[in-house]
């Protein structure tokens, strides 16, 4: 699985490199293309939390059910938070850790990628 969760990652870190950053929420609601276009959500403006979605499903929100897809989805969502070493509320755990995070006022989308990097080479170590 280490392999998976890497690709995973770097996907993830993609995801933010083509799209861009986004703080608050999974991905941008309601982003503005410039030409009266609204993009998909999976093209929207994301965090951390809604990139590894983008990697994981192909959607900037991970399935609220707690199913299988949810289960799957915070495994690899806090083996992300403890690669990075994130403190936070176990009650969040995990997207709210990996939320506390990306959210910080001066996090920018270079260090989201490069956090996301970094996981990938450890979790393939």
């Amino acid at each position: 699985m280490t392999a998976n969760l890497a690709e995973i990652y770097l996907k993830a870190a993609e995801v933010v490199r083509i799209n861009g950053h986004y703080k608050g929420a999974y991905f941008e609601p309601s982003p503005e293309s410039g030409v009266g276009i609204l993009p998909a959500p999976a093209e929207c403006r994301v965090c951390i939390a809604g990139a590894l979605s983008i990697a994981i499903s192909g959607q900037p929100t991970p399935d609220r059910d707690g199913g299988p897809e949810r289960k799957h989805y915070d495994a690899i969502a806090g083996r992300l938070a403890d690669l990075m070493q994130v403190e936070g509320d176990s009650l969040l755990e995990p997207v709210g850790r990996l939320a506390g995070w990306n959210d910080t006022e001066d996090r920018t989308a270079a260090d989201v990628i490069a956090a996301l990097e970094l996981a990938a080479r450890e979790a393939a170590a």
